[in-house]
């Protein structure tokens, strides 16, 4: 091997040097600025986590108004009772109720629970009614106690036919009425 000249060892001497740098920046300086870099990137999600938390419990006390809101419009929605033979009761009652109210004649009232959809309790109600009565007692159950859907209606109107005027109407109501089971009273 030549020996090397004075400007081939500048160059290599140069190129030690920058090799000696890149390895120094490879080894200390980089993973301290990367270091530097992912907690300046951490910080910034804790800062967005943290405006996120603080809107989160500034909309607390809305919240509960809402929930309290929403526990105290339930029985609106649904029968609550400790089983499901309790809520059929309750909504015979209630069209019981209805009947004494409105002064018609309640034929029967009878369990279709057979037929119900789950988590709902459905009895069919056969009555003497007249126009004002009927138009009445549909108005109550729509907008008084839980929500009841009319699954079906029949009006028979036989007698006003036979005395060509305005007579009591036999009708017929299949009604539906979601139920909530909640813990029995304790004795």
């Amino acid at each position: 091997m030549r020996p090397l000249d004075a400007r081939e060892r500048r160059l290599v001497a140069i190129g030690l040097l920058v090799l000696a740098i890149a390895l120094v920046w490879l080894a200390v300086i980089g993973p301290l600025v990367g270091g530097f870099s992912d907690r300046a990137a951490e910080r910034a999600q804790l800062k967005a986590t943290l405006a996120r938390n603080r809107k989160i419990m500034a909309a607390l006390p809305v919240m509960r108004a809402a929930a309290e809101a929403q526990r105290s419009a339930a029985p609106r929605f649904e029968i609550a009772a400790p089983s499901e033979t309790l809520a059929v009761e309750a909504l015979k009652d209630r069209i019981r109720h209805l009947a004494t109210d409105e002064g018609f004649t309640l034929a029967s009232v009878e369990d279709l629970q057979a037929d119900a959809p789950a988590g709902a309790v459905r009895v069919r109600a056969d009555m003497t009614v007249g126009l004002t009565q009927l138009t009445d007692t549909l108005k109550r159950l729509e907008n008084e106690g839980a929500y009841v859907v009319v699954d079906y209606i029949s009006i028979s109107a036989d007698q006003a036919l036979v005395l060509r005027r305005l007579a009591p109407m036999g009708v017929r109501l299949e009604l539906t009425a979601a139920y909530r089971l909640t813990r029995p009273k304790p004795s």
